[in-house]
């Protein structure tokens, strides 16, 4: 991470996954219910839940990126939609609101955590250049 303190670094790579993990269940929330037709059938294709998938790096911390879920819509009965099939039924996101609230929850912990590490960092690197001064 081009001369950055590895500490910070590592923090750094922390507070990107909360974030990342903030936009990925905030995105499943609000598109919980953007139903669209089956498998077999023409229409829009319903929402597609994300996931946010974390490696440990090398150096320490984690490199985190967005993903598509593998977790397959669930039928549900719409019988008004444009794009329903005879029997009714569309296709719905597998969106779990537990635990996507439950993802909000750890993200925010975790950002606090990683910022309270960058924040003890520098209190240190600022003592250290005080007992050179």
């Amino acid at each position: 991470m081009n001369g950055m303190n590895p500490v910070n670094a590592i923090a750094l790579s922390g507070l990107n996954a909360a974030t990342l993990r903030v936009q990925a269940s905030a995105n499943n929330i609000a598109n919980m219910r953007s139903n669209g037709a089956l498998v077999a059938a023409a229409g829009p294709a319903p929402y597609t839940p994300l996931e946010v998938q974390q490696a440990s790096m090398a150096g320490g911390g984690v490199a985190a990126s967005l993903a598509p879920s593998s977790r397959v819509a669930v039928l549900s009965y719409d019988p008004q939609a444009p794009f329903a099939s005879a029997d009714g039924l569309v296709a719905s996101p597998n969106v779990d609101v537990v635990d996507d609230m439950m993802q909000l929850a750890t993200a925010r912990y975790s950002f606090a955590a990683n910022l309270a590490v960058i924040h003890t960092a520098d209190d240190m690197t600022n003592a250290v250049l005080d007992m050179r001064a």
